[in-house]
């Protein structure tokens, strides 16, 4: 993994133990391997996951917000109130996990690999169109470069990915008029701006998994609004 080091950040909500503590043992496997640097995020977490979380992770570095402050927010203060030698965030939603079985230090060395061969992010790939009010809230910040809209913004879905901690920080990102939904499509949107890569790397990882550890499976929980808190 030279050259590269993960700054690994999960961000935990509600009362939700059982989620709470198989999110909390992948990390805790990672955080075993002595490669990467670990903060988590706990959004109105309950007494109950809280046990769950330190019993996983005694002694972790953890945010608390109570009430919570919806997830680009909690993702911004992890990000960038870190001051340690990593290069690249590792970002976890609490239904994200490592699938059971997984070599966890072979695939952190292929994950590693994968993002030292680009200057973009890693994750889950898809696919969105985006209206009209979602392009002109991206031709308003400040990494808007006039490069034309693809038909379909390619994006790593935001319940993991990887992205460069200095792509982050040259552009304060997540901006603060992100708070909960839509941040993944717009760092996808950055991306292209940008000329960069968003590469589809996520093998060993049930994204957003529920109980059947299908990705995308999970219930939607807590707040919601129209992505990018605009109206379509």
């Amino acid at each position: 993994m030279a050259g590269v080091k993960f700054l690994v950040c999960a961000l935990f909500y509600g009362d939700f133990p059982a989620l709470a503590q198989r999110c909390a043992l992948s990390l805790r496997a990672l955080r075993d391997t002595g490669a990467v640097d670990l903060r988590i995020g706990l959004n109105e977490v309950s007494a109950a996951s809280r046990a769950a979380i330190g019993a996983a992770l005694p002694g972790v570095d953890a945010l608390h917000a109570d009430p919570q402050i919806y997830k680009y927010p909690m993702m911004h203060r992890l990000v960038h109130g870190y001051a340690g030698d990593a290069t690249h965030l590792m970002w976890f939603d609490d239904d994200s996990c490592l699938v059971p079985g997984t070599d966890v230090p072979r695939w952190l060395q292929a994950v590693a690999g994968a993002a030292q061969g680009t200057r973009g992010m890693l994750g889950a790939a898809y696919l969105r169109a985006q209206p009209e009010p979602e392009r002109a809230w991206i031709r308003a910040q400040p990494w808007y470069t006039g490069r034309p809209f693809p038909a379909a913004t390619r994006f790593a879905t935001g319940g993991w990915f990887v992205a460069p901690l200095a792509l982050l920080r040259r552009f304060d990102w997540p901006p603060p008029s992100l708070r909960h939904n839509g941040g993944d499509v717009a760092l996808g949107a950055l991306c292209h701006q940008q000329g960069l890569e968003v590469l589809d790397c996520h093998g060993g990882i049930a994204v957003n998994a529920g109980d059947s550890l299908v990705p995308s499976s999970a219930p939607r929980r807590g707040f919601s609004e129209p992505p990018l808190g605009l109206e379509g």
